[in-house]
């Protein structure tokens, strides 16, 4: 009988994972570069989302967000805390799961549409000394899963990097991102309209 519940549960739970929204993010420094294969970056992000976003009457089918997300304020977004990777996750140990450098990986039941991610890279070889760069990503395409990938990230201190252009596809229905920053420096963070959107 034991076994049999077992069973049932499982199914029950599998069955609602399968029917929930999910967010899978993958970012990545640029492993040719000379600084990254001699730094340790600590990469965290935090997901905001616009005050007045779009009704959602559908979940399933593909859309554009009508947002233009380059002339919003931070008094336009509201923001969670910026988290680590894998944070409060314990392995099988008990211990908590420490972050990689150089790299982050988020995965969570979440309806990502027009949510921005914004990704904090911070050079822990020389804290003290440089200003973190960050690099914003809204998620203007509609999709109950979504695949997020930025690589070939290069650091480049104290500057924003905002990726508008992002190009999409939908192999098997799920909204799939894969964009490279290889030639992307983005701007000062002093001399851009979302420093505001970055702090803590």
């Amino acid at each position: 009988m034991k076994i049999l519940t077992s069973i049932l549960s499982f199914i029950f739970c599998s069955a609602v994972f399968a029917q929930s929204p999910s967010l899978s993010v993958q970012f990545t420094m640029d492993k040719l570069d000379a600084l990254t294969t001699s730094s340790n970056f600590k990469i965290e992000m935090k997901i905001c989302i616009p005050i007045k976003n779009t009704e959602k009457k559908d979940w399933f089918s593909p859309e554009t967000s009508a947002i233009i997300f380059l002339t919003l304020t931070a008094a336009d977004i509201d923001c969670g805390k910026y988290m680590i990777e894998g944070e409060g996750k314990e392995v099988l140990s008990g211990e908590v799961e420490s972050p990689k450098p150089n790299s982050y990986y988020y995965s969570n039941q979440y309806f990502a549409w027009e949510s921005i991610l914004i990704f904090k890279i911070t050079n822990t070889k020389s804290r003290a000394l440089e200003p973190p760069m960050y690099v914003i990503m809204p998620i203007k395409y509609k999709s109950f899963v979504s695949s997020i990938s930025i690589a070939d990230v290069v650091y480049h201190s104290g500057n924003i990097v905002f990726i508008d252009n992002a190009t999409a596809t939908y192999p098997k229905k799920r909204l799939t991102i894969n964009h490279s920053l290889k030639n992307e420096t983005g701007i000062a963070v002093e001399n851009s309209s979302y420093k505001d959107w970055v702090a803590n």
